[in-house]
């Protein structure tokens, strides 16, 4: 086990130290916050300050350090998963910024009518989105949930649940080079168009 996750163990507030219990008991938890933000979600602006309230809602019962970044906990340097390699901590903020000034600037997407074009705009956020991965963990769950009521707010369906672990890897490593094609075609299976 690599001294990230011992660490994650030894930080948890459920007090299980044997990893496997941990991840089960940390699952369920969490599987229980996310679905209470299917009736009640949290309330926000869709910025950055909106995409932590969610992941301090969703992991409380678990981390401490539930809805703070990483350049929050002091963890400057890159973050790496397989052979990806994510947002440097202290470039976290800056980076936040940008993406999220680029959302609002695009008024959220809610001026964009067509599948197609939503698709391609939504594709390239969350890519962006993913590649900050600015919590230690639950960054994918955080994103899915934001991304559905990013979605639903420009007048959309869409559920990323839907799509498979495996699909969405592949559709970030892609991402990681900055092609948003894989994205665009998973999220544009899953969205139906202008429903509320």
């Amino acid at each position: 086990m690599s001294d990230y996750f011992e660490e994650l163990i030894t930080k948890n507030k459920l007090g299980i130290s044997d990893y496997k219990k941990f991840e089960n008991a940390s699952k369920n938890l969490t599987i229980i916050r996310a679905h209470t933000l299917i009736k009640n979600p949290i309330k926000g602006k869709f910025d950055y300050k909106h995409l932590k309230a969610i992941h301090k809602h969703i992991f409380q019962d678990v981390f401490s350090w539930a809805g703070k970044d990483r350049y929050e906990l002091g963890l400057y340097s890159a973050m790496f998963k397989g052979n990806s390699m994510f947002c440097a901590g202290k470039f976290i903020p800056s980076e936040a910024n940008r993406i999220f000034n680029n959302l609002a600037k695009k008024n959220y997407f809610m001026d964009i009518k067509n599948i197609d074009d939503f698709a391609v705009n939504l594709a390239e956020f969350l890519g962006d989105l993913n590649a900050l991965h600015p919590f230690r963990e639950g960054n994918g769950r955080t994103e899915r949930i934001f991304v559905n009521e990013l979605a639903k707010n420009a007048g959309f369906k869409l559920d990323l649940g839907l799509i498979s672990q495996k699909d969405t890897i592949d559709a970030s490593i892609k991402a990681m080079d900055c092609d948003f094609s894989l994205y665009e075609n998973l999220i544009k299976a899953m969205l139906k168009e202008n429903i509320y």
